[in-house]
């Protein structure tokens, strides 16, 4: 089912990629813009999609997929003339870093058999903990909380994701508050039907969606999100 999944996205992606190319060159035909100027100015961005939807795929490997986020980002930058280096001699000081970062947490991530090794074995972790603070870089997460007097707490994702269930929890005094951040990752919450969620913050080249169902009742509970995703993405359904 996963791979199904990951194959339907992979496809949506490319397609958007087509549509908005065609667009482009549609426009450029009938004199709207000038698409080879475009193109050649913001070429970067296309490495850095294609990164980014890598970083999404669980069976994509994160290491190359920063490589290429942060060359894009670089290049782009570049491109703007904020800066002016040679990016290829940065590139393999690049490559050593993000290799020795991900060694070093992949080994912590080993040797303490955290929630990532179970993830990757298919198993749910449970938690009845009243508040959560959980941090990925480089991994996964995929945890389920069945707090009966849930409060909050802090969500924390690098280069990685985080699945947070917590359909079966209940909020303390009916409110709670999460401080989320996505930082070239994404962070998904499931809440209970019965839920109203409210949230704020400031997406910086990403963004945040708030999918759940209108609740109208003023004695609802209540879970506040203050959300900061950055080239990064955060979901409450």
């Amino acid at each position: 089912m996963e791979r199904g999944g990951n194959c339907m996205n992979g496809r949506l992606f490319w397609g958007f990629i087509l549509i908005l190319l065609g667009v482009g060159l549609l426009l450029d035909q009938t004199g709207y813009i000038n698409f080879g100027d475009i193109i050649s100015l913001y070429w970067p961005c296309i490495l850095i999609l294609i990164g980014i939807f890598g970083l999404f795929d669980r069976k994509s490997s994160k290491v190359w997929n920063s490589v290429l986020v942060i060359f894009g980002v670089l290049m782009q930058m570049r491109r703007l003339d904020y800066i002016d280096v040679d990016i290829f001699r940065l590139l393999f000081p690049i490559i050593l870093i993000v290799v020795g970062i991900s060694i070093i947490f992949n080994y912590g991530v080993k040797k303490n058999n955290n929630f990532a090794d179970s993830e990757k074995r298919g198993r749910s972790n449970i938690s009845m903990e009243d508040t959560v603070d959980l941090f990925v870089i480089f991994s996964a997460i995929d945890t389920l909380n069945q707090s009966q007097t849930f409060k909050g707490g802090k969500i924390s994702a690098i280069f990685g994701g985080i699945d947070l269930d917590l359909r079966k929890a209940k909020l303390n005094n009916n409110e709670a508050f999460m401080d989320v951040t996505a930082l070239f990752g994404g962070v998904d919450i499931l809440v209970p039907d019965d839920w109203r969620v409210e949230m704020m913050g400031t997406p910086i080249l990403g963004g945040w969606d708030n999918n759940t169902k209108p609740n109208l009742d003023p004695n609802a509970p209540v879970l506040k999100i203050r959300g900061t995703p950055i080239f990064g993405g955060i979901e409450v359904k």
